[in-house]
């Protein structure tokens, strides 16, 4: 399941009107889930944006007015459930600028 986000900030379009009439030029933010695109939503509207549209696979069609109406009721949930951003699923391995040089058992470098 696929949700497309579609988000403005600054004067690009400051109706729903110059939305609408831009959306086929503007391309949407794709999430997996919902969560995620009303996550997303809820940081444009804290920077001064504004979430016009989030459409999902499945016929979701929620507008400006409804978003705004869920972020306030499930903002603390959506909040709470979001992922730490501290390297989850990082899993490149050791990176020597972040761990440090790599020493084997007698404290000699390895790289």
């Amino acid at each position: 399941m696929t949700y497309r986000l579609w988000w403005t900030v600054g004067y690009t379009c400051s109706s729903e009107r110059e939305f609408l009439a831009a959306k086929h030029r503007l391309l949407p933010a794709t999430y997996e889930m919902l969560d995620d695109a009303l996550r997303r939503a809820s940081q444009v509207g804290r920077a001064g944006g504004v979430a016009w549209l989030i459409e999902g696979d499945d016929k979701t069609r929620l507008e400006r007015g409804l978003i705004e109406k869920t972020l306030k009721k499930r903002s603390q949930e959506l909040e709470a459930t979001a992922p730490p951003s501290d390297r989850l699923g990082d899993r490149r391995g050791p990176d020597p600028r972040r761990d440090g040089p790599a020493r084997d058992d007698r404290g000699k470098m390895t790289r």
